[in-house]
């Protein structure tokens, strides 16, 4: 029985996040450094095959850089944007959700960067292979370019349908950071929401995005590591 258009696009997600959970979890049976990025990239090489089978390009997705100065201008006025809302969201409102509820966010979410403590060289390779490559670029490329645009054709693009796909994108992009507890679930659902709403506002241009997320996660990452570890 041939699969309606909806029908094979669901397919394509479950296909897609089945094998990215499915290397994530050998990734991690080895301690392999990078576990998350190289499951994301291992998703995203299936996202390609099933795009390139619709002829869909990464560049129709929103992969390229700005052109002209009125671009590049908007752009830097959405990374700005990008990046001072996820700092309200991460440094504000999940903090006052954490205490309200009583949770937090677990040791063990930390404690796989401990390795790099103190070594610059392996501190700064898992900055740009890792941090940049792995969660920036392959985050932006297999949530917003691939997830959230195949969940807007399952949906449908009036509002509700929009709506819908955004929502769900959330969850599940939350629901990938489980290993940061509750407080790291609803953090990373309210960003993966704040960059849907700017990807779609931006005619779904990813490379704003890229930036913002790899610029955020490394500030965190540098202050982690210039504590010595001391702070989450």
């Amino acid at each position: 029985m041939k699969l309606t258009s909806k029908q094979q696009s669901i397919l394509e997600i479950f296909v897609v996040l089945g094998v990215m959970l499915l290397v994530k979890d050998i990734a991690d049976r080895f301690d392999a450094i990078g576990a998350g990025g190289i499951a994301m990239w291992c998703g995203i090489l299936v996202a390609t095959l099933f795009m390139k089978k619709k002829k869909i390009t990464w560049k129709e997705r929103g992969l390229s850089m700005p052109v002209g100065l009125k671009n590049w201008f908007k752009s830097v006025g959405f990374i700005l944007l990008a990046i001072v809302s996820v700092i309200i969201i991460m440094g504000g409102v999940v903090p006052f959700i954490s205490n309200l509820l009583g949770i937090s966010v677990p040791a063990s979410a930390t404690d796989r960067f401990e390795f790099f403590l103190g070594k610059p060289l392996i501190f700064t390779a898992y900055l740009l292979v890792v941090i940049w490559i792995g969660a920036a670029l392959g985050e932006e490329l297999l949530m917003r370019g691939f997830l959230l645009n195949t969940l807007i054709a399952i949906f449908g693009d009036k509002k509700k349908g929009v709506v819908a796909a955004v929502v769900l994108h959330s969850v599940i992009f939350g629901m990938l950071h489980i290993s940061q507890g509750v407080p790291g679930i609803i953090g990373t659902g309210l960003v993966a929401v704040l960059f849907a709403v700017i990807y779609l506002f931006n005619d779904r241009k990813l490379f704003p995005l890229i930036i913002a997320h790899g610029v955020f996660n490394s500030i965190g990452l540098l202050g982690y590591y210039f504590s010595g570890g001391n702070i989450t």
